[in-house]
């Protein structure tokens, strides 16, 4: 884009000194157009003192000098701001502004092109904040032109070159100005990084107002612009003219307030966004298909309870599906059996873990669980002093079946309880089979080396 003639930005610079008359006079002019209506010549009079005095302040010269030589030195901008890290810290803001990009799959502040300043500090001297943002053309604004260099802007900013020139030094140095000794907080955190030697770099964090900011639109666009909006409240419209569609979301999605009542105290984004913060959830993988940490509850009975229905409800569903589709073929069938099979794999995993994971004789809390499935699954407590009379009731008793039995009788009452129409179709055939399926399943588990009876 070619530099502005100087013209230009003169225009530009009155435009914003204007916009700002005009809103912090705003109940004056409607007054004052009142009065003149009413023909009220001692309001009148009133009035255009009152607004005499707003044009000396909103005067290029007046307002040029307050703003590079007062608003520059109570403000502070950056990309990273020390007051997102206590709203208390009088520690200095970082424009940062990297050389070099990130590894892929990895999101931070390199990841924007077009970073959003932000500043804090005085309130009174937020204006400076908003010429700064006044957009210029094309989505450019004034502080793009400072950042720049732009001569053109260079000599808008006072009817007098030299003081023009040293008010444009004064905005660009509060901009980009590198600050060889930047000034830290007692409330600032500090993380001492080893190098070797046991020599230490102290780390001051900031907060990266930048970022978080274009992630607080982003979310805010996703979740409330006016099509998602529409295409929201369209989904439950029983109109024949209403056209519903697909809509994106976010789920668990956290929220930080930074400032409590009064986030403008902390920053100029932070005012903007209502001290909001998106946190987007960050969680380790899960690197199995279910989580495998399970056990009855103290006073259950048996592991096949309604908690390991919940548990597993997915994979039942599966089941559930295949008995309903016909006709009942051999491609049905499979689907079935294929469920079936991976609803035992689940128990056995969770057997696996109670055997091995948890402490051993952790059945004895155990009060009302049934002898058969306390030997199943805690095989470890035969090892404990004192358990010889319980080890020896292992040994002996034919446990195992105890335990395929259950299972069968379980499946089964699933199943009558879910197609009731039909219950008496489960009978002593299909309570047979889910036996059969239970020990195909272990058996193939122990040529595999993975006994499910330890």
């Amino acid at each position: 884009m070619p530099d502005f003639s100087p013209d230009l930005a003169k225009n530009v610079v009155q435009a914003f000194l204007t916009s700002q008359f005009d809103k912090k006079t705003e109940k004056e002019q409607r007054q004052l157009a009142k009065a003149i209506e009413d023909n009220d010549l001692d309001k009148i009079s009133e009035l255009k003192e009152k607004l005499s005095k707003f044009e000396d302040r909103y005067s290029l010269e007046v307002w040029m000098d307050n703003a590079a030589n007062r608003m520059t030195k109570q403000i502070g901008f950056g990309t990273h701001i020390s007051k997102g890290i206590h709203s208390s810290s009088k520690g200095d803001n970082i424009n940062f502004d990297p050389n070099t990009a990130l590894p892929k799959a990895v999101v931070g502040h390199q990841s924007i092109k077009n970073h959003q300043l932000d500043a804090s500090g005085n309130a009174a001297a937020l204006p400076l904040y908003s010429f700064f943002e006044f957009e210029v053309q094309d989505g450019k604004k004034v502080k793009d032109y400072i950042i720049e260099n732009d001569n053109s802007f260079e000599l808008s900013l006072s009817s007098d070159p030299d003081l023009s020139k040293q008010y444009f030094k004064a905005f660009r140095q509060a901009l980009v100005g590198k600050n060889k000794q930047p000034i830290t907080s007692e409330y600032n955190k500090q993380t001492l990084w080893p190098h070797a030697n046991k020599q230490y770099t102290c780390i001051i964090p900031l907060y990266p107002s930048s970022l978080t900011n274009i992630v607080f639109q982003k979310i805010q666009h996703i979740k409330y612009s006016d099509e998602t909006s529409s295409k929201r409240k369209n989904r439950f419209s029983n109109k024949e003219d209403v056209i519903q569609a697909a809509y994106p979301t976010i789920s668990d999605i956290a929220v930080v307030k930074l400032g409590g009542s009064n986030p403008q105290g902390v920053s100029r984004h932070m005012s903007t966004q209502g001290g909001i913060n998106y946190l987007l959830p960050s969680l380790p993988p899960t690197l199995t298909r279910y989580n495998t940490h399970f056990k009855p509850s103290r006073f259950a009975t048996s592991i096949f309870s309604n908690a390991l229905e919940k548990r597993i409800s997915p994979t039942l569903l599966k089941i559930f599906s295949a008995i309903k589709t016909k006709p009942n073929n051999v491609k049905v069938r499979d689907l079935r059996k294929q469920a079936m099979d991976e609803v035992l794999t689940q128990i056995f995993d969770y057997a696996h873990y109670m055997q091995n994971e948890l402490p051993a004789g952790w059945s004895k809390d155990q009060v009302n669980l049934n002898d058969s499935e306390k030997f199943w699954l805690d095989p470890r407590r035969a090892e404990l002093e004192g358990e010889e009379s319980w080890k020896e009731k292992r040994e002996a008793e034919d446990w195992h079946k105890d335990i395929i039995h259950s299972y069968a009788r379980w499946i089964n009452s699933l199943l009558q309880k879910k197609f009731k129409d039909i219950k008496d179709g489960f009978s002593d055939t299909e309570h047979t089979q889910w036996e059969r399926d239970m020990q195909a399943m272990i058996d193939l588990y122990e040529r595999a080396g993975k006994g499910v009876f330890l």
